[in-house]
Order: C-alpha cells, then sequence, then structure tokens
C-alpha cells in the first residue's frame, strides 16, 4: 500500500479561485515528484488570507507543511525549491518571506481508508 502525501500552505495572500486551481494541480506534481510517490496519492491544502507575520512585517509570507512516510535522499531540497518557485510565482511570495516544514511520518502513525500503513 502506498502512503499518501501531504502539503499544506498557508499564506497572508489573498488567493482566487483561479489561482488556487492551478496551484494545488503544480503543488501535486512537485510533491509527487519531490516523495518519489504516485501523485494519485497526494493531499494538498491551499489557505490564503491567513494572518501571518514574518520578520516583523505583514508583507506577502508563506508557510508551508509538507508531510510523508519516507523522502527520497535529495527529495527534500528539490522539493523546497520547487514550492518557493511556486509561491513566488503565483503568489508574489519571495523565497526569503517562507518556511516549510517537512515531517517523516512513522508509517504506523499515517491513516488511511480505516487503516494504517505501518
Amino acid at each position: 500500500m502506498e502512503c499518501m502525501p501531504f502539503l499544506a500552505i498557508a499564506t497572508n495572500v489573498e488567493v482566487t479561485a483561479q489561482t488556487e486551481g492551478i496551484m494545488l494541480k503544480e503543488a501535486s506534481k512537485a510533491v509527487a515528484s519531490g516523495t518519489g510517490k504516485p501523485e494519485q496519492y497526494v493531499l494538498v491544502r491551499i489557505t490564503g488570507r491567513q494572518p501571518l507575520l514574518f520578520a516583523g512585517t505583514d508583507a506577502p509570507a508563506a508557510f508551508m507543511e509538507v508531510k510523508s512516510i519516507g523522502f527520497p535522499a535529495n527529495g527534500v531540497k528539490k522539493l523546497a525549491d520547487a514550492l518557493c518557485e511556486l509561491v513566488t510565482k503565483h503568489l508574489g511570495v519571495p523565497g526569503e518571506r517562507t518556511y516549510i516544514v517537512f515531517e517523516d511520518v512513522e508509517a504506523s502513525m499515517w491513516g488511511h481508508d480505516g487503516e494504517t500503513f505501518g
């Protein structure tokens, strides 16, 4: 059974419905590539207009969380770069105003369809 990587993007920028649709698709592909998991198992959430203060200002910023059961050795760096490019391209959030947390979740702590993966 494959695991489902999850990406959550929170930003203080307004995300239009059109931008949201484009970003969801691009982020899903980036997570699949960066985790080495099939895209059919990737879940992505984008939340705009969140109260975020970064470096003492409310200028455009983003916080992202990526959770997966395992990451390829070079996947985290590649994925960090792709995700920063994504929020810069679509939301105008520069990489220096973005934090990303990567969490390698134990298979026994990840559930799907009434079961866990471990």
